[in-house]
């Protein structure tokens, strides 16, 4: 059971590895498209400083996805080692 259990969790890292690659992809693109880092659009964006442009939405929505992503697979990483 556990080596089924272990190679589901390898099978869910490999896709969530795909989408990060993915995310970060498009996330790049917004950062070169506006001249900002992700870092700094967050923080204005939050603050209101960047107004609502559909663009704006669309990064944000990808940086959250990316940390949903990214806590997923910490989450599936620690249970592999666990296994190891």
């Amino acid at each position: 059971m556990s080596q089924l259990v272990q190679k589901a969790l390898e099978r869910e890292a490999r896709l969530l590895n795909v989408k990060a690659r993915i995310l970060r992809r498009r996330i790049k693109e917004f950062e070169e498209h506006y001249g900002m880092s992700s870092a700094i659009f967050h923080e204005k964006f939050e603050s209101g400083e960047l107004g609502d442009e559909e663009d704006f939405f669309m990064w944000w929505s990808l940086l959250e996805a990316l940390r949903a992503v990214e806590k997923r697979l910490k989450g599936i990483e620690k249970e592999l080692q666990k296994l190891h």
